[in-house]
Order: structure tokens, then C-alpha cells, then sequence
């Protein structure tokens, strides 16, 4: 019994110094002392392979070793598939190939697709864009090799991978994927077989394109937070004009979720630089003049909270966060000295009112409202910035 148990320790010495000799030859790319090492002692490489601890594929790609020692050590290792799963340190994931594009090692990566590579093998659910990205590798030149080895562009927002992307990588993505070779094929298809189209089938086939890539509302969020208006500009350039008017729309929306009156400034900024193509997004009159009419329905409608509830220091501010919106204002038949008066609000509140919104009469409402509140004084306030 006890020299069993000496034994087992003894094994274990063995088993790490052939380990450590053929890790030595690997270092050095030697094939030929490794035949020659594992002949002589009589070993089996797959044997010194211990899960999730050592794996001989994992070592040598992450060595940046030879094509040709991942070739032998795949083989002579017996692995069942290239495709397999190894956890580092508990929590990391790693597969040969995912690793290979770690390390930027392109030949190697080939290498791994020659022997039955899937470039869209999934480590548990996450596609191999994903665990780039969680690897912060997930380079142009990565994203061109994945993408050039036939990924499966239908998942490409899985786990909402596009809200994380920059803007060079999403580019890149949308210029790949969107009028690709085969939606080019389809079109020669079409006319070679001398199919006709309608308006409508075409635009549904050119819509289909163009949606193939869902770029997610949080990628959206994120760059009107961020001001990063090129950036939605050079999304829009890959959607066509169908697509834009409703996609526009939404765009403001996404800046009416939260705290709205906060993002009435950028929604302003925003609608001026489409409209004056600072911003080369199409969209039309029509659609300019219905967001500018719900942006105003907006400020007035927050205008009015802080009037109806006596907040006169959001007023004050909600003034200075918007002052260059009120300086352009369209708008101008809304009757703000009314509502005003009738609220109590001070004379230097609506001589900052009339700033933005000036008046060229005094209306007789206004006095017999001014009487009522005994507040005879802001008729001569509003008299004096009366606009002839």
C-alpha cells in the first residue's frame, strides 16, 4: 500500500518532466526531437493534455508557434474537433482559432480553419465577435478576417453587441454586409432571367438590404448623449430614403425618453443640422416642420409646468438651458404674457418672457387680468418692450 502511494507522486514528477522537455521543443518549433522524445519514452501527447489546466493546442497558439507544430499537435494529440472549449483561470473562454485572432496571428488562424475551424463556433452562446470584444481585441483587421471567412452576419446583434461597437468598426461591419456581393448577384439573377420588378418589390429588396444590420436604439442613445452626429450620418448613408423618414423619427424620440426637457437643446441642435445639412441625413420639409412642431409643443408644455407651479427657479434655468432655442423660435402664437400674469409669476420673470417672446400691443385681457392680481406695474414692464 505505502508504495503505491510513493508511486503516485513519483508518476506525477515524471508526467511534468516530459511535459516541461516537450514544451522545451516546442518553444523551439522542433518536430523532429519531439518524434524522436515521444518514441523513446513511449508517450502519448493527448495524455499530457489535462483539462481546462494544459492543453498543447492552446500553448502553442498562444505562443505564436509554427503552422506546422499546430498541424502535428492537432494530429498527433487526437483531438475529436478543433472546435473546443478551454477555460483560463476559471472565468476566460478561449477556443483555438478565438485565441489565434487574440493574437493577431492570421496564419495561424488559416491554419485552424484548414483543419475544420467554424469561424461561427460559439463558446457557450457568445458568436466570436462577442468574445473579441470582451477580450478588447475585436481590431478592423479581426472584424475583416471574420468577416472575409464567412460569419454568420444574422447574429451579429446577438447579446446587443452593436450598441458596443465604435464607429470604425460599425462602419466597416455596414460596408461589408450591406449591397455585398450576393445582393449583386441577386440583381444579375434578376436580369439575367429577365424578371420585372415593381416599384414597391424594389424598394422592399433595396429595404431588406439596408436592414439586414439593426443598429440598436442604444447605439442611437449613446451618440446623441455623446453629440456624435457624423457618427449617425455615416449610418444613414447605409439606409435608403424610405427607411430614413421613419428612422428619423424615431431618432428624436430616443432624445424624448428621458428627462425630456434636458433634451429639448439637442433635439433643437440636431433638427438645425439636418435642415441646414450639416448633417447629410434627407429628410423633408414636411418632416423637418412636424419635428420642429412637436419640439415647441414640448417647451411649451414644460414652460407651462414651471409657470402653473410657481418653480420660478427651474423657470430661470429652463430658460438659460434653452436660450438659443427661444432666440430662433418659429413659433409665435402661443399667448405666454397670459399665462403668466394669471400665475403670479414676478415682473422680472416676464420681463425675461418677453425677451423671447415680444409683443407689439398690449392686449385688454392683459390689464383686466393685471387689475384682478393688483400688478398694475407689468403693463408698464410690457409696455416698454413693445415691438412696433
Amino acid at each position: 500500500m505505502n508504495n503505491l502511494n510513493e508511486e503516485k507522486p513519483k508518476h506525477h514528477t515524471i508526467i511534468n518532466q516530459n511535459r516541461k522537455t516537450i514544451v522545451k521543443f516546442m518553444k523551439n518549433n522542433d518536430i523532429i526531437n519531439i518524434k524522436k522524445f515521444i518514441f523513446e519514452n513511449n508517450i502519448k501527447l493527448k495524455s499530457f493534455n489535462v483539462n481546462n489546466k494544459f492543453d498543447f493546442l492552446i500553448y502553442a497558439i498562444g505562443k505564436n508557434l509554427s503552422p506546422s507544430m499546430v498541424r502535428y499537435l492537432y494530429k498527433k494529440c487526437h483531438y475529436k474537433t478543433i472546435n473546443y472549449k478551454f477555460v483560463l483561470r476559471r472565468k476566460n473562454i478561449l477556443t483555438p482559432l478565438l485565441l489565434a485572432l487574440i493574437k493577431s496571428n492570421y496564419v495561424l488562424a488559416e491554419e485552424i480553419l484548414k483543419n475544420g475551424g467554424d469561424i461561427n463556433y460559439k463558446m457557450i452562446k457568445y458568436n466570436i465577435l462577442y468574445c473579441l470584444y470582451n477580450y478588447k481585441s475585436l481590431t478592423t483587421k479581426n472584424v475583416k478576417f471574420i468577416l472575409n471567412h464567412g460569419f454568420n452576419i444574422d447574429s451579429i446583434n446577438d447579446h446587443n453587441l452593436i450598441s458596443k461597437l465604435n464607429m470604425d468598426i460599425l462602419q466597416l461591419i455596414l460596408k461589408r454586409c450591406i449591397f455585398d456581393n450576393a445582393f449583386i448577384l441577386k440583381l444579375i439573377n434578376i436580369h439575367v432571367n429577365k424578371q420585372t420588378l415593381s416599384e414597391e418589390e424594389l424598394n422592399d429588396l433595396i429595404s431588406s438590404e439596408t436592414n439586414k444590420i439593426k443598429v440598436t436604439d442604444e447605439w442611437y442613445q449613446k451618440a446623441l448623449s455623446n453629440k456624435r452626429y457624423k457618427d449617425i450620418e455615416e449610418v444613414y448613408y447605409y439606409k435608403d430614403i424610405n427607411y430614413n423618414r421613419q428612422e428619423l423619427k424615431q431618432l428624436f424620440l430616443y432624445l424624448e425618453m428621458e428627462y425630456a426637457y434636458l433634451r429639448i437643446p439637442e433635439q433643437y441642435r440636431l433638427l438645425k443640422q439636418v435642415e441646414t445639412q450639416q448633417i447629410k441625413i434627407p429628410m423633408t420639409k414636411d418632416d423637418l416642420d412636424e419635428q420642429y412642431n412637436k419640439l415647441y409643443v414640448l417647451l411649451f408644455k414644460f414652460l407651462n409646468y414651471f409657470i402653473g407651479y410657481g418653480k420660478l427657479r427651474g423657470l430661470r434655468e429652463f430658460f438659460r438651458e434653452n436660450e438659443f432655442v427661444f432666440k430662433d423660435i418659429r413659433y409665435t402664437e402661443y399667448d405666454m404674457i397670459t399665462y403668466a400674469i394669471k400665475h403670479d409669476i414676478s415682473n422680472h420673470c416676464i420681463k425675461r418672457i418677453l425677451t423671447y417672446f415680444p409683443v407689439s400691443e398690449i392686449k385688454d385681457q392683459w390689464r383686466e387680468i393685471a387689475n384682478e392680481k393688483k400688478n398694475r406695474s407689468v403693463i408698464k414692464i410690457i409696455q416698454k418692450t413693445l415691438k412696433y
